[in-house]
């Protein structure tokens, strides 16, 4: 059999052993009480706010503020003690937890000798609104929904047990709504208490669980719309009510000293209308720059919603929202340093290459990306691009490839034409290119190497030449078992007909192949799961949401029909969409 051939794993035992380290008793026992310590609060936390509608925990709440009423925390330090501060905590213990982890946690795991499902790579739903959803992904929507319709079940049967029939119809009417409407608002308001902690892009608690931030930023638009759809509701439903009662205008403009300010609260409505319409997909898509900008209303949708509940109120969700500040405060630093760009070059299919310089403690794995800025082009414009150079390579620079797709890549791109042309004639550019990065991103575990199989899907685009690979594709001959098929699915010139399938020479740096078309994703996981046997077989996705939606579909089909000699699929998908 040949050395590369599928049947062997992608990293030789010796290989995958060498640099397991055995760890301290004394750092295993202070993890695992870590981690312990971390899922109670947790779990205890999620189960108060789960809870608070029944009227059992809502009167042992209510005890709870009237006991703490004249000591030190007072009604607002009780209520951010109980809302806040367990994901503070949590934040706090998490950071001690890393740094206990170290290198160890992140270069110490191995592949499973048993292979299992596991509930965050096993796609349940494949298409629909949500995209691709793991098992994990969808508990968590059936808690987050089973949450909402029993808190507001609670609420309702709580308001009924009040109503008396000496009230009018018009006074029932107008009670319920200001009624329901006040709950809603509460609901959204514990909504958010998680809103904004999938977009802390360096948060710690991100990395305790390993899931980076390109990833977490699905379940931020997925509370976003759940969270606006219920602030939208409140509103709504108090406009009604005023409106039936006479007092629309008077309700609307008023703004208390203490208490609720009406007009703060609507001020802050309607920037987080704002940002819903412009985040949702068809006006996202075709124009992001209004959906970027527009998003940047969420400073004013934040202190007007705090002026608007008061600071107790508020403070069920400040801890989420301090935390992404102080991440956002971190960025900023870290953004306003530039760094130089080493070499800048237009490579021949009109990709460009720009290799950056690094400080040697910054570390990054293969799957991590950069935001990047170049000031020469804009001071606003932030883009996002995955690092394709090593971490082997160096430890004082790294390369990204930039597919010039838009305006702000068509100007880098003529820009580094331009320089490279003064070059050629012997004249040095009048300024040199610096550019400000922030990151790296990713996953906090190469999960790519736990896997004795893994297996990666993308497009390639454009003008390609699979023999130009062999400039990019190095193969450690007697350290990886490595195996290449590339498919080709669109060309810039001439483009290809329907159907049409071609395979080229089989390069010999390492086993690979390249054909045009579109792959057979059912023939191509059909053969793997006859011939590798039973193992874990890690795949790796890269693409649109079409790529994903295809190859999450098969991935799940063949997981429900194995057999048991048959190889287990674990979906990971490695695209950043906005």
């Amino acid at each position: 059999m040949d050395e590369h051939s599928a049947q062997n794993p992608l990293l030789r035992r010796d290989v995958g052993t060498s640099y397991a380290k055995k760890t301290p008793l004394f750092v295993s026992s202070a993890k695992w009480i870590l981690k312990f310590v971390m899922w109670v609060i947790f779990f205890a936390w999620a189960a108060f706010i789960f809870l608070l509608p029944s009227e059992f925990m809502n009167d042992l709440y209510h005890k709870w503020i009237q006991s703490t009423r004249g000591t030190l925390f007072g009604v607002t330090g009780s209520i951010f003690l109980i809302f806040s501060g367990p994901i503070l905590i949590i934040a706090f213990l998490s950071i001690a937890y890393i740094i206990i982890s170290g290198e160890e946690e992140l270069h110490g795991k191995k592949t499973s000798i048993y292979p299992s499902f596991r509930l965050w790579t096993f796609p349940v739903l494949v298409d629909g609104p949500f995209g691709v959803v793991s098992a994990t992904e969808l508990i968590g929507i059936i808690l987050f929904l089973a949450y909402v319709i029993w808190a507001v079940y609670a609420y309702t049967m709580s308001i009924l047990s009040f109503m008396s029939d000496q009230f009018s119809f018009k006074y029932k009417s107008i009670l319920m709504l200001e009624f329901l409407g006040l709950r809603f608002g509460s609901i959204g308001l514990y909504c958010m208490a998680f809103l904004f902690l999938p977009v802390a892009r360096g948060s710690f608690l991100l990395r305790l669980i390993d899931i980076p931030f390109e990833h977490a930023t699905r379940y931020h638009v997925w509370l976003g719309h759940l969270t606006m759809l219920l602030f939208t509701l409140h509103g709504l439903f108090y406009v009604i009510g005023w409106a039936m009662d006479g007092r629309l205008l008077e309700e609307i403009l008023e703004w208390k000293d203490i208490g609720v300010a009406n007009l703060a609260g609507v001020i802050s409505l309607l920037a987080g209308l704002f940002m819903w319409v412009t985040s949702l997909p068809p006006v996202r898509k075709k124009n992001f720059e209004l959906f970027f900008y527009t998003h940047q209303l969420y400073v004013v949708f934040v202190i007007f919603f705090a002026l608007h509940v008061g600071d107790f109120i508020f403070s069920m969700a400040a801890g989420g929202i301090f935390l992404f500040m102080l991440d956002r405060f971190l960025r900023f630093c870290q953004s306003r340093r530039t760094v130089d760009i080493i070499s800048a070059k237009c490579l021949p299919c009109g990709t460009v290459e720009l290799v950056l310089s690094k400080p040697g403690n910054l570390r990054y794995n293969a799957l991590s990306f950069i935001f990047l800025q170049v000031r020469d082009l804009s001071w606003l414009q932030w883009h996002p691009f995955s690092v394709s150079s090593s971490p082997l390579d160096g430890k004082h620079h790294l390369s990204v490839l930039i597919k010039v797709l838009g305006e702000w890549t068509a100007q880098l791109k003529g820009k580094i034409s331009d320089d490279e042309l003064l070059k050629e004639l012997g004249v040095q550019p009048n300024t040199r290119i610096t550019a400000s990065v922030e990151g790296p991103y990713g996953h906090e575990v190469p999960y790519h190497l736990m896997y004795e199989k893994p297996y990666l899907s993308g497009w390639c685009y454009h003008c390609f030449r699979p023999l130009t690979w062999n400039q990019y594709v190095l193969c450690f001959s007697d350290k990886i078992n490595l195996q290449i098929e590339i498919y080709v699915t669109r060309e810039s010139e001439p483009p290809l007909e329907e159907g049409y399938n071609h395979k080229a020479i089989k390069p010999s740096l390492c086993p690979m192949s390249s054909e045009y078309g579109i792959p057979d994703f059912a023939e191509i996981f059909g053969s793997i799961s006859e011939s590798w046997g039973h193992v874990d077989v890690g795949v790796i996705v890269c693409g649109p949401p079409t790529l994903q939606s295809s190859v999450a579909k098969e991935i799940r089909l063949l997981n429900i029909r194995r057999e048991r000699h048959h190889p287990i699929f674990h979906f990971n998908s490695h695209s950043f969409d906005l």
